[in-house]
């Protein structure tokens, strides 16, 4: 369980396709790590930076972006 992370960043694990909705690695999976991967890569600063606080619990933009209040 420890490495469920990696695992879930890895697209030749299984756990990396299961957290993308998808049962197994698609056929074309190769294409669409790339398009998932160069999605993020070719964000601005600020979209990056708007990222980076909808996955820090710290921040308001986190729980905004769950449809909650910071508690």
């Amino acid at each position: 369980m420890d490495n469920n992370r990696a695992n879930q960043l890895n697209p030749n694990n299984s756990s990396f396709w299961k957290s993308r909705g998808y049962s197994d690695r698609p056929s074309g999976w190769l294409d669409i790590a790339i398009t998932i991967v160069s999605a993020v890569a070719s964000l601005s600063q600020a979209g990056l930076d708007n990222r980076s606080n909808q996955l820090n619990p710290n921040s308001n933009t986190y729980w905004s972006s769950r449809g909650q209040s910071k508690p």
